[in-house]
């Protein structure tokens, strides 16, 4: 084997590594959405239809948290990488600030934006009181859990992937016993969900910044804000601009299937969220590489593409497998109700086996977010959610659930196809990214 050959399998078990404490970070994250989506689906059926009304504005969330948080975690790798350790603290200050102040903007637009939000998805009249009260709530919480999620992210971009995971799993726990304590002891029904994410989050935001303070960060305001300004144009906006396209996709899709009947859009949302879950692996495992890439220069970018196929493709060979196998009893964990079993478990039993080219596609869009391609990789997800709802407009009304999930299987597959072959020519020529 060539000095080449060596180096490339070598950086590709150093990233399996890091994808491995990345999956661990990020399946306590998803242990943790799996939990609330159990819990609301136990309290009875307005609870799971809230859930299900919150999945784009779940996407609305993440693009916030995970623009600002892959932000953060590309400017540690920068910095340590420099050996401006120090420095990166300033950094975490600074996107602390935008982090809550984003969601706390996003509170207050929901809440002024209610009607016509309510309006367009179909919300029933008795309900609506109840829907932007939760909606509000949780985005708020979210607020709160930037803290942590951004110490996770520096700690991530420094290769302490381990540590993160650790945050995560303890953030899991101490949130999932805040919501059933609140629930418990004040009966707050789907409202113990955005008390127990802020209750859960505070001690984690005291627990990461101690831990890095050891790592000899220090923490103040930037004496330069500027680069770090400059990496939030050039990363966070185009990653929070794919989560946005997630954003309106999901909207959109409910749309199409607005005249499906409550089963239908609840089942489908259920499908999403489970589907959010098993997307988990892909996203951590293009981090990994992305992060392996940047610790270790330039050296090692030529290998990038190669180390995404080599970890992605018999991960997703056996979750999609496992997922087509085991949807029924993975479903009925998550609702007792007959009609939106059956609606989520036709989703999975389509989306399931696509799952091994859509993981492909997501972990190589990652890997580019991270990597100085945001822009193309936004460019890319733009291209496919357009054609998937204008072909899903395009179909007879009503549209059922079952003809958009077979509609999305197969695009999964065809949009597998087109990021390969823009990817493979994209991860050759990154982008330089600010630090």
């Amino acid at each position: 084997m060539t000095d080449t050959g060596v180096e490339a399998v070598s950086l590709t078990g150093r990233a399996r590594r890091m994808a491995v404490g990345l999956t661990a970070m990020t399946t306590a994250g998803t242990l943790l959405q799996l939990a609330v989506t159990a819990f609301l689906g136990h309290l009875g059926g307005d609870a799971l239809y809230l859930r299900s009304v919150y999945v784009p504005f779940g996407f609305i969330s993440m693009a916030v948290g995970e623009g600002v948080a892959i932000a953060m975690q590309v400017s540690a790798s920068n910095l340590h990488r420099r050996g401006d350790t120090a420095r990166i603290g300033g950094v975490l200050v600074l996107m602390t600030v935008l982090g809550v102040g984003g969601f706390g903007g996003l509170a207050l637009v929901v809440l002024a934006g209610a009607g016509p939000l309510e309006a367009l998805l179909a919300v029933p009249e008795d309900m609506r009181d109840d829907v932007r009260a939760f909606l509000v709530a949780v985005l708020a919480a979210n607020g709160l859990t930037m803290p942590p999620v951004l110490a996770g992210a520096a700690l991530r971009g420094m290769g302490r992937a381990t540590a993160a995971a650790h945050m995560a799993v303890a953030a899991t726990v101490l949130t999932v016993g805040a919501i059933l304590a609140a629930q418990q002891l004040w009966g707050l029904g789907a409202m113990s969900v955005p008390v127990g994410l802020a209750a859960g989050s505070v001690p984690l935001a005291v627990l990461g910044w101690v831990v890095l303070r050891r790592g000899g960060l220090v923490f103040r305001w930037p004496a330069d804000p500027v680069p770090a300004l400059r990496l939030l144009r050039e990363v966070a906006l185009p990653v929070a601009g794919s989560f946005l396209v997630l954003s309106g996709a999901s909207l959109g899709y409910l749309w199409l299937i607005r005249d499906g009947g409550v089963a239908g859009v609840t089942g489908f949302g259920l499908g999403q969220t489970v589907q959010l879950f098993l997307i988990v692996p892909a996203i951590a495992i293009g981090s990994a590489v992305a992060i392996t890439v940047t610790l270790h220069g330039e050296a090692a970018r030529p290998n990038a593409f190669r180390m995404v196929l080599r970890l992605t493709v018999p991960t997703y060979a056996v979750i999609a497998g496992a997922v087509f196998l085991c949807r029924e009893p993975l479903v009925g964990l998550l609702t007792p109700d007959g009609a939106v079993r059956a609606v989520a478990v036709d989703y999975l039993g389509w989306i399931g086996p696509s799952l091994a080219a859509l993981g492909v596609t997501l972990a190589l869009l990652t890997y580019l977010e991270q990597a100085g391609r945001a822009v193309a990789a936004l460019v890319l997800n733009v291209t496919f959610f357009a054609a998937v709802l204008a072909v899903g407009a395009a179909l007879p009304d009503p549209l059922h659930a079952h003809s958009l999930v077979v509609l999305l299987a197969l695009a999964n597959v065809v949009g597998c196809g087109t990021v390969l072959f823009a990817g493979r020519a994209l991860a050759r020529r990154p982008e330089v990214v600010a630090a």
